[in-house]
């Protein structure tokens, strides 16, 4: 895939050469016709400054309206989004304070770690453990309702700005604030429909209410054939005696949502495969990205375009030191800008907050533009402010001693003049999460867990190869006849 963004880059790049020689021959009146909308809006480059070098006063509103910069003009953003997104529905997450995992009595659901909930293996020995804590998440009181974040997304859509959604949640939200299916990729699964692990049919979680608020696991009702009845087998009122009794499939069913230990559904891979060439932007929002193989997901699109966070803290994904993998066939202007760190702007606070403000820059993205323009006293005019800034919400870099007193490690090595705070940011240094939750990575070939080196395919998405099988796939050309090339980290 490396090669097609450079082809059409250098497409690009002749089409531009035939505009300006165009033009210079055409006549006086052809060269005065106004530029069209698309043509007059410039989209920001590397390495995406949010204030112009040396500049010595930095406020939240400009770093607030250059981060929203980013995505100007863009068509294609792609976004990650995690359970921050949906904890203000009343939602909670898995890993923070008061979250789902710290729900979990372990003792109480005879388990090992709270992980284990959703660990398939766990689910194929014992399915009570699961049903027992997941009735209130699959069946709650009141439906959610989306939330601002939720509704940032449908405002992208509605202005043509996205590309794709990939959530790692299973509430279906996305599509409840009115984002279009077809733009929805749920990473995750979905707990719309429940899967009978013996025969694979498929029923609406719907019909499993009553069974599973009992507290009883459900088993599938599908019936597989007839048989005779036994001697003394008790006949319901009104059957026919002589009648053969219907036999039911009995597997158990589980949510179509996917557990650790099981992999993506294919839209997965197919999407992001598709996307990488065409992404030219990627937000990530409300997650941790502890978890693969999403959390590969942005070394997997191209280094070049902006990257912004919106968080609670600064996160980067397991094996990412902000160099990015797909390097090889990319012209320079097209390779990572970045001296160590990850995303280009990083917006702490509740996901709430900071898309709030967002979307209100680009609701009023005219005005903004009109009043900035506009100079009084020889001075910029402030451009439109956002209506609902509170005092939590500063520039970190006008706020360096705040750094100093948690340590820089908070930061991850991003600059601090790429970091807004919004209420609720959390600057602090947190423990590796690795920890708790070790990452398993199989090998596509030999299926088996890699435990020492895994070889990760540079265009496919999560093709991952254990050290045996990439030499044996290497010297037999058999993955894509040899044209791509793999990159080695440790497990």
């Amino acid at each position: 895939m490396s090669s097609k963004p450079a082809k059409k880059k250098n497409s690009a790049a002749s089409e531009s050469s035939s505009s300006s020689k165009s033009s210079t021959s055409t006549n006086s009146k052809a060269a005065s016709k106004p530029k069209t909308k698309r043509q007059q809006v410039k989209k920001a480059v590397p390495p995406y400054l949010l204030f112009d070098e040396g500049q010595d006063e930095k406020t939240f509103q400009q770093g607030l309206e250059s981060a929203m910069g980013l995505l100007k003009g863009r068509k294609n953003i792609v976004v990650l989004c995690g359970a921050g997104i949906s904890v203000s529905c009343g939602i909670p997450d898995f890993r923070s304070k008061g979250g789902i995992y710290d729900q979990i009595d372990i003792n109480d659901y005879g388990l090992c770690t709270p992980e284990e909930i959703f660990h398939m293996e766990v689910f194929m020995d014992n399915p009570k453990p699961f049903y027992k804590f997941a009735r209130k998440m699959l069946y709650p009181a009141q439906p959610h309702e989306p939330s601002p974040s939720h509704r940032f997304l449908k405002h992208l859509e509605d202005k043509k700005m996205l590309l794709r959604i990939y959530t790692q949640n299973i509430d279906g939200l996305e599509e409840r604030a009115g984002v279009s299916s077809k733009k929805v990729v749920y990473a995750h699964g979905s707990l719309n429909t429940s899967v009978c692990l013996k025969c694979g049919g498929k029923v609406s979680a719907e019909s499993l209410r009553e069974e599973v608020l009992q507290g009883n696991v459900p088993y599938c009702q599908k019936v597989t054939g007839r048989r005779k009845r036994k001697r003394n087998e008790f006949i319901p009122e009104g059957e026919d005696p002589e009648a053969k009794v219907p036999v039911l499939c009995g597997g158990v069913l589980k949510p179509t949502i996917t557990f650790f230990g099981e992999p993506l559904v294919d839209r997965v891979n197919k999407c992001l495969e598709a996307d990488q060439a065409k992404a030219d932007a990627v937000i990530v929002i409300g997650t941790s990205l502890s978890v693969a193989p999403i959390s590969k997901v942005i070394k997997y699109l191209r280094p070049s375009i902006p990257r912004l966070l919106i968080n609670r803290t600064v996160v980067i994904p397991k094996h990412t030191d902000g160099e990015a993998i797909v390097e090889h066939g990319l012209e320079e202007h097209e390779k990572d800008h970045r001296d160590g760190y990850l995303f280009d702007a990083v917006m702490l606070g509740f996901c709430d907050e900071v898309t709030k403000a967002l979307t209100f820059v680009l609701t009023n993205e005219k005005k903004v533009e009109t009043d900035t323009k506009k100079k009084r006293n020889g001075k910029k005019k402030p451009s439109l402010l956002f209506p609902f800034q509170s005092q939590d919400c500063e520039m970190l870099c006008n706020q360096m001693e705040k750094v100093e007193v948690v340590g820089e490690k908070c930061l991850l090595n991003h600059p601090a003049d790429r970091v807004i705070m919004f209420s609720g940011a959390k600057l602090e240094v947190h423990a590796d999460e690795e920890e708790s939750y070790h990452e398993v990575v199989h090998c596509d070939e030999c299926h088996k867990i890699i435990s020492s080196t895994i070889y990760s395919c540079t265009e496919c998405f999560d093709y991952d190869l254990c050290s045996r099988c990439h030499k044996k796939v290497m010297k037999n050309k058999s993955h894509c006849e040899g044209k791509h090339s793999f990159v080695a980290e440790k497990a």
